[in-house]
């Protein structure tokens, strides 16, 4: 099987940006398409969401997973023949973190990297954004590394209204759900450094899909995700 062809020209393509998952089942239903290609699941089908929206449309070119550390998009670009650099950043990582071959992480602060201007195609911001990001840092950094016409893909905690998680800590980090005043903050921002949103946002809510019971990693605690996609103007 051709799987880059086949991933290239699936019907994932199709899949919605710029909303919020809706349901457990069609989470489920993320990790059935990414068995029926040949990809990597992630081992949490809410996390397969993120992968089914998001890898379908990464062509060739320089890539870049801004906190990357357990990156399966970087791990599924390598499967599916991707042709370009495939880096991933994290303060999380060690100092000259090993990675898996075609792959190269770097430590460091992803709202302050040392790549050189315009490098990448494409930027991925997954699940990082709740996690003490200063929103117009990170827009300046993202718009800084990606060359004209280059594309910005960001997936958050979501929920509304908002959750109160005050004092609550994931990977050590402050950890907050973002709520739709947040989303219309970081999308203002992106703008304001010339990353233009794709489309308008659908705000349509369903269940919130990460539970106690499925995924969250909090008592009491329960949401969904958001997936926005950003291009940078010429």
């Amino acid at each position: 099987m051709n799987i880059k062809h086949n991933i290239m020209n699936n019907p994932l393509q199709h899949k919605k940006l710029n909303c919020f998952l809706q349901t457990r089942a069609e989470a489920n239903e993320a990790t059935e398409e990414i068995i029926k290609h040949g990809l990597i699941p992630h081992g949490l089908s809410c996390k397969d969401w993120d992968i089914v929206c998001i890898l379908p449309r990464i062509g060739d070119g320089n890539f870049c997973d801004l906190g990357a550390d357990g990156s399966f998009i970087l791990q599924n670009l390598v499967h599916c023949g991707h042709e370009g650099l495939k880096y991933g950043i994290d303060l999380a990582f060690p100092e000259n973190p090993p990675a898996p071959e075609g792959i190269k992480y770097f430590k460091g602060d992803l709202m302050h990297t040392h790549f050189e201007d315009g490098l990448f195609t494409t930027l991925t911001c997954l699940s990082v954004v709740e996690h003490q990001v200063n929103y117009a840092e990170l827009a300046q950094e993202c718009a800084r590394l990606l060359a004209p016409g280059g594309q910005l893909f960001l997936t958050c905690d979501y929920w509304e209204p908002k959750v109160n998680t005050e004092g609550m800590k994931l990977y050590s980090l402050n950890w907050e759900i973002l709520d739709k005043s947040n989303i219309l903050a970081l999308v203002d921002e992106m703008a304001k450094a010339g990353l233009k949103i794709t489309s308008e946002i659908d705000w349509t809510l369903n269940e919130a899909v990460i539970t106690p019971a499925y995924c969250s990693p909090v008592q009491g605690v329960s949401y969904t995700f958001g997936v926005f996609h950003f291009i940078k103007q010429p």
